[in-house]
C-alpha cells in the first residue's frame, strides 16, 4: 500500500513537472461548464458528469465518465484508472476510486472524495485496445 501511494505521488509530480495533460479547469459549485475535452496525445474525446452537483466537499460520490473516438463512436471495452490529489498539499485522494464499464462509452468513476477546499487534480488514464492516452480534470472548491 505504501508503495502505490509513493508512486502515485511520483506520477503526480511528474506530469505536474513535464506538463503532459491537457487540462479542464471546474468550478465545484459551477457545474454548467462543460467538461468536456481531449486526452493528451489527442486519441479520445472524454467527458464527466458527477452524479451529485454540484460537486460535494467531504462525501463520496460518483461520476459518469464518457469517452468517445475523435470521429464521436463510444469507446468501450477501455481499462480507466484515475489517481489524483492536491499538488499544493502534496497529498493525494484520500479514497481510491474504481472505474467500471457501463456501456456506450460510459464508465462509472465509484470513491470519489474531495475532502478539503482547493484545487484538486484528477487524471484518467485509458488503454483501449493498442491505445493509451491520459487526461487530466482541475477541481476547485
Amino acid at each position: 500500500m505504501e508503495y502505490i501511494t509513493k508512486l502515485k505521488r511520483y506520477l503526480v509530480g511528474f506530469s505536474l513537472a513535464t506538463g503532459l495533460c491537457f487540462t479542464v479547469a471546474v468550478n465545484a459549485a459551477d457545474q454548467s461548464q462543460d467538461s468536456a475535452t481531449t486526452t493528451d496525445s489527442i486519441h479520445f474525446h472524454v467527458s464527466y458528469k458527477s452524479k451529485v452537483e454540484p460537486l460535494p466537499l467531504n462525501r463520496i460520490h460518483s461520476w459518469i465518465l464518457h469517452v468517445d473516438t475523435l470521429d464521436g463512436k463510444p469507446v468501450e471495452k477501455a481499462v480507466i484508472t484515475v489517481f489524483g490529489g492536491m499538488p499544493a498539499h502534496t497529498h493525494g485522494l484520500p479514497t481510491e476510486p474504481e472505474v467500471t464499464e457501463i456501456g456506450d462509452g460510459d464508465y462509472l468513476v465509484e470513491g470519489l472524495k474531495f475532502s478539503m477546499t482547493g484545487i484538486w487534480h484528477l487524471w484518467f488514464n485509458i488503454r483501449a485496445g493498442d491505445v493509451t492516452d491520459k487526461i487530466k480534470f482541475d477541481i476547485e472548491f
